[in-house]
C-alpha cells in the first residue's frame, strides 16, 4: 500500500495574505471622513472579507486533498455489455 503524499499545506495561503494585506490600503483609499454609514459599511465589508480569508485559509490547510478531488465515471454503460 503507498504512502499518500504529505501535502503542502499552505500553497493556497496566497490568496488569504493578499486578502489581508490589501484590507488597510482600501480602507485608508475608500473611507469617507464625516460619512459614518459609509464607513461603517465599508469597515464591515473589509472585516467579513478578512474573516473569511482566514477561515478560508484554515479550511483548506485542514482539508488539503479534499479541495478538486472530483471524480467522475466516463465510461459509456452500453459498451460493456
Amino acid at each position: 500500500m503507498e504512502a499518500k503524499p504529505q501535502p503542502n499545506r499552505w500553497a493556497i495561503g496566497g490568496g488569504a495574505i493578499v486578502l489581508l494585506t490589501i484590507a488597510v490600503p482600501l480602507w485608508n483609499t475608500m473611507r469617507e471622513p464625516g460619512h459614518l454609514g459609509w464607513n461603517l459599511f465599508l469597515g464591515a465589508v473589509l472585516l467579513g472579507m478578512s474573516a473569511l480569508a482566514i477561515s478560508a485559509q484554515i479550511y483548506f490547510s485542514r482539508h488539503p486533498l479534499d479541495v478538486g478531488e472530483a471524480r467522475f465515471d466516463t465510461s459509456n454503460k452500453s459498451d460493456e455489455a
